[in-house]
């Protein structure tokens, strides 16, 4: 070819993708990832140990003070690829309430779920309230006013899972206090929502009005037992999902949960993300290819299309987990692959 043809081309090429830029546009066949065969992950796995984090968790309690510093005194976990953000859509952390403290009612678009590790108390979600112990899984649904009180010895620690990337990603984030900055008022008495839908039944004729589950806790020894009476799954074990009693479905609009008790697995990957927190035992899984050991309430992160497996290490181990899967099956996007 021709060196004068081949400078001339390529400075009308340069020209060209110059003006393309000056008009804010791309073209397409230079855009990285439109045709990859599969997804192209970001987040890596990674593991938040109990032991590591719960000492900077009760120091918290030295330099923050609840209510004057802040609403909540809270560490969230960061996946190493993000600034912000367990997943890219969820984000996790551990949360503490000193005994004698109370937490300012607010509301939030994101939605979230608590699971208690440690201690007891109450958190009030719309004039309910609602007794933590550990291994319950309570849920503040998207715009719920919800508070949280403890009259105990203890303090109380918990699991929290929010959907906050993800509202913050579709430009749907809001936030308000409850007027006054106060507790709200208990117009429920303790325990309402489970005597209404906890039995598996509900009343005849109930109207569905939210998204989201009615039933505020799920009580963890009604959880395991359901879990030890499942059927095995070469890639779960024994696996339970808690659900909605209104419409079986997922107890929130955004994130699934689950509880499921372990031997050895089997790998597998699949585009939802998951963050998996130990409830009992001790055990090891692989993710990614890496291994990470684990014990009582650590928690860690398998993102999406990320081969993982589980291996028990004691006889009674159990994972509480929560997914993004609902946000990707009303557009078909999720999928699986079975190792």
């Amino acid at each position: 070819m021709n060196l004068q043809y081949t400078d001339d081309l390529a400075k009308r090429a340069d020209s060209y993708y110059q003006r393309l830029e000056e008009v804010k546009v791309a073209p397409l066949w230079r855009i990285p990832g439109t045709t990859d065969p599969e997804p192209k992950v970001d987040e890596v796995p990674h593991l938040w140990r109990w032991n590591d984090l719960h000492p900077l968790l009760l120091e918290a309690s030295e330099v923050v003070d609840l209510g004057e510093d802040a609403d909540r005194r809270a560490l969230n976990a960061h996946n190493p690829s993000r600034v912000f953000g367990t997943t890219h859509t969820m984000v996790a952390g551990y949360q503490l309430v000193e005994p004698g403290e109370t937490a300012p009612a607010h509301h939030h678009t994101p939605g979230a779920i608590r699971f208690m590790l440690q201690g007891s108390g109450h958190t009030i979600v719309e004039g309910e309230p609602v007794l933590m112990e550990p291994g319950d899984l309570v849920l503040t649904p998207s715009w719920t006013w919800h508070d949280h009180r403890h009259e105990g010895t203890e303090a109380m620690v918990w699991l929290d899972g929010l959907d906050v990337p993800f509202v913050k990603a579709m430009r749907a984030g809001f936030y308000e206090d409850y007027p006054g900055n106060q507790l709200q008022p208990l117009t429920k008495p303790e325990g309402w929502s489970i005597r209404r839908y906890g039995s598996g039944l509900r009343p005849a004729n109930d109207e569905i009005t939210t998204p989201h589950s009615p039933l505020m806790n799920y009580k963890y020894e009604h959880a395991l037992r359901a879990v030890q009476a499942a059927e095995t799954d070469p890639h779960h074990g024994q696996r339970v999902e808690y659900s909605n009693p209104q419409t079986g479905g997922h107890v929130l609009p955004t994130m699934a949960c689950y509880l499921q008790q372990i031997e050895e697995t089997r790998p597998l990957r699949h585009t939802s993300s998951t963050i998996f927190c130990v409830v009992q035992g001790e055990g090891h899984s692989y993710l990614g290819g890496q291994r990470f050991d684990w014990s009582r309430n650590d928690f860690f992160v398998v993102p999406s299309w990320t081969w993982h497996k589980h291996v028990a290490e004691t006889p009674d181990a159990v994972l509480f987990s929560m997914s993004d899967l609902p946000l990707l099956e009303p557009f078909h996007l999720y999928r699986e692959e079975l190792g």
